[in-house]
């Protein structure tokens, strides 16, 4: 039974798709050196810190915002749980921008250029879509003729 599924769009797409990655995923994990010979850091040094509070809360997150760390001044008890949980959204948002600076500084140091990079990962994830959808249809359509027999 012929149903129309024709699975090599969609796999090239995700071939694509993970060839983009893997360009990108290499470009920041190199070490390449600055103009002045000193190493840009990996992406696993790529960690961002902020403070909250005044310095009372800390955080610090990894490549692309993961929490891994907070640390609340145990003074920071008396103040309530409105004011705990404000110092500690400044303190993961200062470090997940912290984070994404110097993610920006890497890949520019590495020579990636994140917005085509975003733009061509945004146009394979489209194509990707539009096969699952029209898989999707045709199975469907032949779920609909095997019930009609």
């Amino acid at each position: 039974m012929a149903s129309g599924i024709d699975p090599s769009g969609l796999s090239r797409s995700l071939e694509e798709a993970m060839r983009l990655l893997s360009q990108a995923g290499a470009a920041t994990s190199a070490q390449p050196v600055a103009d002045d010979d000193t190493t840009v850091p990996t992406a696993e040094q790529m960690v961002g810190r902020g403070v909250g509070g005044g310095g009372l809360v800390e955080a610090e997150v990894g490549a692309y915002g993961g929490l891994q760390s907070l640390v609340i001044d145990p003074s920071l008890s008396r103040a309530g749980t409105t004011a705990i949980a404000e110092y500690v959204l400044e303190a993961v948002q200062a470090a997940q921008a912290d984070e994404r600076a110097r993610r920006a500084e890497l890949t520019a140091a590495a020579g990636v250029d994140s917005a085509a990079l975003t733009e061509q990962l945004g146009r394979v994830s489209e194509d990707a879509f539009r096969g699952f959808q029209r898989m999707i249809g045709d199975l469907d359509a032949a779920t609909r003729r095997m019930d009609r027999r």
